[in-house]
């Protein structure tokens, strides 16, 4: 019996750099290789597709449909109201590629809140996202910093409350993880920051386990894989309340206005940080794999 080949319309960077949608690829692409399962270097040439956000070429998806193949479209977006024409372009892209979807995954609940009233899907689920427990793990170690990740500064990173919280707690020590240097705030100049710049995979899980805690202010982020490698580090998470963070994070950190307490509960609240194996990426992986289970 020939085996179903899978198509995936990201292709992951192997450095490991970049954003949500690209850990998603590589971890997908892996895990599929540990299975055995066969995966097509081509949307016409494969059996199952997922595709992600507006990563796909409408001519070869319509031709791929004709063919049979069965489409997945994973979302992890936001809409708003007057948006930006970069913005607007990717989201009628969405719209259109959606319309090929035997089934629409959103990466949590509000994304689904807010993208659902977008589009014509009838069949959808919620998947979270996952991460590599062997690659993102407490070793128990001592921690030291505040940490901050980000491969972003638009605005929505909120990086102008990570600098007040730098300010406000001078006799803490901050690492900084990512592109802050592009961004408008002279971070450099803090004497309690240290900046490490981007950094890949392998790299960026080490620094994780520097931190006694993550600082995390992007607001109406729908579903940051930052949280999940942090919580799988052990390192309890000060979210943004607005956004999709909190589904991830649970009881494994506190929103911003509990900053103060999260200082003097890290410990405690690291212990919870282990017992999350919902965040590990096999579990996604299966549910992704039964979704074309016809």
């Amino acid at each position: 019996m020939k085996q179903e080949r899978f198509y995936i319309s990201k292709k992951a960077d192997p450095t490991g750099r970049g954003g949500g949608s690209n850990t998603f690829s590589y971890n997908l692409h892996q895990y599929l290789k540990g299975k055995n399962i066969s995966t097509a270097a081509s949307l016409l040439s494969a059996d199952k597709a997922i595709v992600i956000a507006f990563h796909a070429f409408l001519p070869a998806l319509w031709l791929a449909k004709k063919k049979g193949c069965f489409v997945i479209h994973r979302l992890d977006e936001h809409f708003v109201q007057n948006e930006d024409e970069g913005r607007r372009k990717r989201h009628e892209k969405i719209k259109k590629i959606n319309a090929f979807a035997d089934v629409t995954v959103f990466q949590s609940e509000f994304v689904k809140e807010n993208v659902l009233p977008h589009l014509q899907t009838k069949r959808w689920c919620i998947i979270r996202n996952g991460g590599n427990p062997d690659v993102f793990y407490d070793d128990g170690g001592t921690r030291k910093y505040i940490g901050h990740v980000t491969n972003s500064v638009a605005d929505k990173k909120r990086l102008d409350l990570l600098e007040k919280t730098i300010q406000k707690y001078p006799e803490e020590s901050f690492l900084l993880v990512g592109h802050h240097a592009q961004s408008a705030i002279p971070f450099s100049r803090y004497p309690n920051v240290t900046l490490t710049g981007p950094v890949g995979r392998n790299e960026i899980a080490g620094l994780y386990r520097k931190m006694k805690c993550l600082y995390f202010p992007s607001e109406n982020d729908p579903c940051p894989n930052t949280a999940v490698e942090a919580v799988l580090s052990g390192v309890p998470v000060c979210y943004n309340p607005a956004g999709g963070t909190v589904e991830i994070v649970k009881d494994c950190g506190l929103p911003l206005p509990h900053f103060e307490e999260l200082l003097k509960t890290y410990q405690d609240l690291r212990k919870r940080c282990a017992q999350r194996r919902d965040l590990y990426f096999d579990q996604a992986a299966e549910q992704y794999l039964s979704l074309s289970l016809r």
